[in-house]
């Protein structure tokens, strides 16, 4: 079994910590106990991690975390990775994407640098899924996209990396095998504060002593739920349009709609499907996954299925799924966020 990396990312533009007619403010530098909370990830990673990496978005951005880095002897524990300029991924996705590429067959467990409560030691605790993706999901059915484990097998067909992909979940959306872990449940089993998986868009009398945060020897997690499907998502033999059409739907009877959905876009793209064929092939397939995950109590999922569907095909936004996208978002307790 490989030795799982630990993939720091830290390539956003931290958005949400921005003040107007102020310096940028980037976040992983927000000061925690007086130093840079960049520090303090590297610091409490070299005790749990062989290798752990930085994932940024430039070369100036290596050098700056590099001279703090430097300043505090910690320059030798940790690699960085620099998005891939030439993908056409965007936003986080362009992150997870360019360190998966790089770091392929090895696991890859991915860090939000914006986690000050968080016990690494809880992220060690979860089982690797060779060929697939570990990760925790609350009570409300809302998951940690950013805390995934990828196994050292997964898979993602080189052609999906043409369709400006953004979203964290994408590959999550694409595996074979997901592994759920309940983090409410892991939070009263562990007598853990509730704060545990909160980031650093809280009050500062709240985070300042967040990296006195003490790591456990031993976390106990509940067996996670398993979402295996009935084979692995394949690309197509060749790409003959006569077959092409059949193959999405084969991927959907095998319940890859996502990847259906990602395989109709390319192919309109490369126009080897029609338009109207692409319609009726994306939009079965969107559909087609938001009854998959909604019968596997997967809500955060079915309601990006349902937002894609809308996004892209805006005639279906219309009374019953708009319904269905507000329930969601009030399921999952999906709120504006307030900076504080």
């Amino acid at each position: 079994m490989s030795e799982t990396v630990l993939a720091i990312l830290a390539g956003g533009l931290s958005r949400r910590y921005q003040k107007q007619n102020s310096e940028m403010q980037d976040k992983i530098l927000l000061s925690l106990n007086d130093e840079p909370f960049l520090i303090n990830l590297v610091k409490k990673s070299t005790l749990l991690y062989e290798e752990t990496v930085l994932s940024v978005n430039s070369a100036a951005r290596k050098e700056e975390y590099s001279t703090i880095l430097q300043n505090y002897n910690l320059m030798d524990q940790i690699d960085f990775i620099i998005d891939d300029q030439n993908s056409s991924f965007e936003g986080v996705m362009l992150g997870i994407g360019s360190a998966l590429r790089l770091l392929r067959g090895k696991t890859v467990q991915l860090l939000p640098s914006d986690r000050p409560f968080l016990m690494l030691s809880l992220l060690k605790s979860m089982k690797i899924c060779n060929d697939g993706v570990s990760f925790f999901q609350s009570e409300t059915g809302m998951i940690e996209p950013l805390l995934a484990l990828y196994g050292p097998k997964i898979y993602f067909p080189k052609q999906f990396e043409e369709l400006s992909l953004a979203r964290a979940d994408v590959l999550m959306r694409t595996a074979p095998m997901l592994k759920l872990y309940d983090s409410t449940a892991i939070l009263e089993m562990n007598n853990l504060p509730t704060k545990t998986f909160d980031n650093v868009n809280i009050p500062i009398e709240l985070r300042k002593n967040a990296v006195d945060i003490q790591e456990f020897d031993k976390i106990e997690m509940p067996s996670p739920k398993t979402i295996t499907r009935s084979v692995k998502s394949v690309e197509p033999e060749s790409f003959d349009k006569l077959h092409l059409y059949d193959f999405i739907e084969k991927m959907n009877d095998l319940h890859h709609n996502y990847s259906a959905f990602l395989w109709s876009r390319y192919f309109r793209k490369s126009s080897a499907l029609t338009e109207k064929n692409y319609e009726e092939l994306a939009k079965n397939s969107l559909k087609a996954e938001h009854l998959f995950w909604k019968d596997n109590n997967i809500p955060f999922f079915e309601l990006h299925a349902l937002q894609d569907l809308i996004y892209y095909f805006p005639e279906e936004k219309k009374g019953s799924i708009l319904k269905n996208v507000k329930e969601l978002k009030k399921k999952l307790k999906i709120e504006p966020r307030i900076i504080n």
